[in-house]
């Protein structure tokens, strides 16, 4: 299990708000904030921790879920040889 420093940004990742995306510092990784994707079924102890604690609000409030813009290639141009 990872030594957690600092958590925040709590965000949901998915609609049904089973993942949470948080800005991570570990002691471990010391000076390398990163992103960490936490779940309630995680296969690792400290993902479970993370989420229960986000979803117990000790990281502040988790920001709604955005789902994403997917947008379609344009296919209005002209293609050379």
């Amino acid at each position: 299990m990872f030594t957690l420093i600092s958590a925040t940004n709590p965000i949901y990742k998915s609609e049904d708000h089973q993942q949470i995306n948080l800005t991570v510092e570990f002691a471990e990784f010391p000076n390398e904030p990163m992103q960490f994707n936490a779940t309630s079924f995680d296969c690792e102890p400290h993902g479970v921790d993370l989420y229960n604690r986000a979803k117990a609000g000790e990281f502040g409030e988790i920001q709604p879920y955005v789902a994403p813009v997917i947008t379609q290639p344009n296919t209005t141009g002209t293609q050379t040889a």
